[in-house]
């Protein structure tokens, strides 16, 4: 979603999953992570994070609000690969996306062999142990990509205070 702002003022903004993405379940792969543009009258772009408050506009900035999908659901290997490029000619999937599901768009169709050899790899790849939830990378390996994944510093963690000792 895109909103123009048509006369100057002040914004807050209140989304999640910015930092750690959507779980994927049964299989799935986690979902993107939400993004926030703001694309100035000037052409310039700034990344603004999910939660803050007090970000002037001015009239004709433009917020770039890209919300944060969900997690797949189910092994995307399986997924039928007429399916994937049907969505790929449908403008749904990209052709890099469609390599997430391992199907290999070639000349604009379905490349069915290399889709096998493609699938096959990926398979030989992954763990053989996945569980029922894909939480996507650790904590610190989020941290350690974050700026250069999301254009943000990390979030600090919370820091928990200590007990004093009974005297």
């Amino acid at each position: 979603m895109t909103y123009r702002f048509l006369e100057p003022g002040t914004i807050a903004i209140h989304d999640d999953r910015w930092f750690i993405p959507p779980w994927g379940v049964n299989g799935g792969e986690p979902g993107a992570r939400a993004r926030k543009l703001l694309e100035k009258a000037d052409g310039t772009t700034t990344v603004v994070g999910n939660k803050v408050e007090d970000v002037p506009v001015e009239a004709d900035d433009r917020l770039h609000f890209i919300t944060w999908g969900g997690g797949g659901w189910g092994d995307p290997l399986d997924r039928d690969p007429s399916l994937v490029a049907l969505e790929v000619t449908q403008g749904l999937v990209t052709v890099e996306g469609a390599r997430r599901y391992g199907v290999v768009i070639a000349d604009g169709g379905l490349d069915a062999s290399a889709t096998s050899a493609l699938r096959s790899r990926m398979r030989a790849a992954r763990p053989a142990e996945q569980g029922v939830f894909n939480y996507g990378p650790d904590l610190e390996t989020l941290r350690r990509n974050c700026l250069a994944e999301t254009g943000l510093e990390a979030p600090k963690p919370p820091i928990r205070p200590t007990r004093l000792a009974a005297e």
